[in-house]
Formats: structure tokens, C-alpha cells, sequence
């Protein structure tokens, strides 16, 4: 009997959670669990295509399936929604049916975008029309003697002095770098509106491919993402809002490691971002990470930014892929491609 795909909404929840339940670990059908009403809920409205489940059937037993997400982005000074595979859930007994899930996917006239599961994937996804773009992990070394002691137990006994001393050395180092100058501030935000919509339009004018951060997206985005804390640090310039970063309080237990998961200034100036880099790692020193990390579609001037702020480490990553079903947009996709922005917080690795 063949495999049947069909498309289902949020009703799906407990045959798609059960069914990850025997391939994944409890902790991440947990994080799907909590996640799952907010997920079926961006911020998007009416005119918005529905988050929905790519779902595959032999007879009436479900065998697989994929969460489709829709996200807003600004290309070239329009709206446009896009389509994002995430969560894909496969009964290893299926054979082939990642590639039917991943063809079903691509039916369609929707623009799409998304982050494949490994290098196999991204291929197949090439295959079907969808182009690359590379992506980078950028890393702050924050609390060198924890770090060591991880990966060498023996060194427990220096732990303290090893981060004493790499903090100071930070402090020095950071002395060589941009600082804040009279009238120039970073502080917490508190909520998102009127100020955050005027600053996101004018960073939209400057980024011809970007999701749209706006007050609403900020606020589902993170402050009411289920299963973690954000901190929202504000560069202001006499006053006036000129840029933030998101760093997540979430440390992984395995690394140490903890996230920057979005940054964004009006302009893309380094020094501006430089200031923000630091002050999120900063900030994510005292939340005990031992590495501050940040994903990217890098540009010169967010390479640049973090080098200044002490990211002294890079690896490549899998890329960000896009894809337009309509013909006359595929004419500008490769333009498009090399003007997108995209950090963390526009993937789903946080839930």
C-alpha cells in the first residue's frame, strides 16, 4: 500500500508527538510538546498562510510528518510570507519517505526557506530548486578555566583562577575595542512597541531580505516563547534606539555554550553591533556560560563586529536554503539569496 501526504492542522498534536516519542529522546518531544500551541500561533495575520502539519499515511496509521512554519520577511520592500520545515519526524521502517516528505514540501507556488538536517538533505533540497547560502557558529570564549576543566577534569583545582584570570584579560582586551561613549547606553528592554516598530522600519530600509522584527514578533518571538528566557539589550544614542540583541538564558549542559540568538542595529554599523556583541556576552558570562555562541549568514560588517567583541573562533554550519515556486520570482532569487539576513532566532534549534 502506498504512502498517502496530506496536510493537517494543529489537531494532529498527539499522533505526531507519539510518534516521535519512538525515535527522539523525551526531552525534545517535550520541547515540541510545550512549544506546539505557540508554534500554530506567529503573529502573522488573516492574510497569512496556516502553520500546518506535511503529514504521510499508509492506510490509517501515521508514519511521518513535518511541522510547516510560515514566517513574514521584507524582500525587497514587500511583505512575502515563506514556508519552513522543521520538527520532520520519520518511521525509520519507511524508507525513502524523507524524500517524498521533502517533495510534497516543494508543491506549490509559496516561497520557502529553511536550515536542512545534514549535508544529505541539503542536496536532495538542491535537487528540487532550493539554493544555498553558507552559514557560520561564532564563539566568545567566556570562562576559560570552566572550559578547560570540561574538557580535562584534572584541571578542576585552577577553575577559579582560570576564569579570574580570562576575565581580566577580557576586560583588558575589551579596552582596544569600541566603548560606549558619553550618551550612549545598553540597557534591558521591558516590552516592545510604538519606539521598537519606528526603529524596525528603519532597519527594514537598510536590509533587502530580512524577517520582519517588528513589536509582534519581538513579543511572541521572546517574550512568550514557552520554554526559554530572553534578555533584550537596547543600544540608545542620546536617547534614541540604534539597535538590540537577544541572548537566550539557556546553557547546554554538554558545552557550556549559550546563545546570541539575534542582533540587529539600523544601519549595520560595526562598531554599533561590536557594542551589542559585547554586551551580550557580558551578559551571558554572568548568566555562566563558559562560551557565548552565535549563528549567522555572515556579512562583513557582523564578522567584522564580533571580532572586535572578542568572537574569537568560526566553523561552518549547515546553510540556510531558499526556494520560490513562482517562475518570475526564481529570476531574483540569487540576488536575493546574497542579500539575506538571518540569525538564530529566524530557525527553530531554540524549540
Amino acid at each position: 500500500m502506498a504512502v498517502t501526504i496530506e496536510t493537517r492542522g494543529s489537531e494532529i498534536r498527539d499522533t505526531f508527538l507519539a510518534k516521535m516519542a519512538e525515535t527522539f529522546d523525551a526531552q525534545a518531544v517535550e520541547r515540541k510538546a510545550r512549544c506546539w500551541d505557540w508554534i500554530f500561533n506567529p503573529p502573522l495575520g488573516p492574510e497569512a498562510p496556516a502553520v500546518s502539519v506535511l503529514t504521510a499515511w499508509r492506510e490509517d496509521r501515521f508514519v511521518g510528518g513535518s511541522i510547516t512554519g510560515v514566517s513574514a520577511y521584507m524582500v525587497r520592500g514587500e511583505r512575502c510570507y515563506f514556508l519552513s520545515p522543521y520538527g520532520t519526524n520519520i518511521d525509520p521502517k519507511e524508507r525513502g519517505l524523507g524524500i517524498s516528505l521533502i517533495k510534497a514540501f516543494y508543491t506549490g507556488p509559496h516561497r520557502r526557506i529553511g536550515i536542512p538536517i545534514d549535508e544529505r538533505f541539503a542536496r536532495v533540497n538542491e535537487k528540487y530548486g532550493a539554493h544555498s547560502r553558507p552559514r557560520v557558529q561564532l564563539f566568545a570564549p567566556l570562562r576559560a578555566g570552566s572550559a578547560l576543566t570540561r574538557r580535562k577534569p584534572a584541571a578542576a583545582p585552577v577553575t577559579r583562577l582560570g576564569n579570574a584570570v580570562w576575565s581580566a584579560w577580557r576586560g583588558i582586551s575589551s579596552l582596544a575595542g569600541p566603548r560606549l561613549k558619553r550618551g550612549e547606553t545598553v540597557t534591558d528592554a521591558q516590552d516592545f512597541g510604538v519606539e521598537h516598530d519606528a526603529f524596525w522600519h528603519k532597519a527594514a530600509a537598510h536590509h533587502p531580505f530580512i524577517e520582519v522584527r517588528n513589536s509582534a514578533f519581538m513579543t511572541w518571538r521572546f517574550r512568550h516563547m514557552p520554554i526559554q528566557s530572553y534578555d533584550i539589550l537596547q543600544l540608545r544614542r542620546e536617547g534614541e534606539l540604534r539597535g538590540y540583541v537577544a541572548v537566550g538564558h539557556e546553557v547546554d549542559p554538554q558545552r557550556g555554550t549559550a546563545q546570541v540568538a539575534d542582533i540587529l542595529t539600523v544601519d549595520d554599523d560595526p562598531r554599533d553591533l561590536a557594542l551589542l556583541f559585547r554586551a551580550a556576552a557580558d551578559r551571558l558570562e554572568e548568566l555562566g556560560a563558559e562560551v557565548a555562541a552565535f549563528g549567522c549568514v555572515p556579512n562583513e560588517a557582523l564578522l567584522q563586529a564580533a571580532q572586535m567583541a572578542g568572537f574569537s573562533r568560526s566553523k561552518p554550519t549547515r546553510p540556510a536554503q531558499v526556494y520560490y515556486g513562482s517562475p518570475e520570482d526564481t529570476a531574483f532569487l540569487d540576488e536575493d539569496l546574497r542579500n539575506l539576513y538571518l540569525t538564530r532566532a529566524d530557525q527553530d534549534e531554540d524549540y
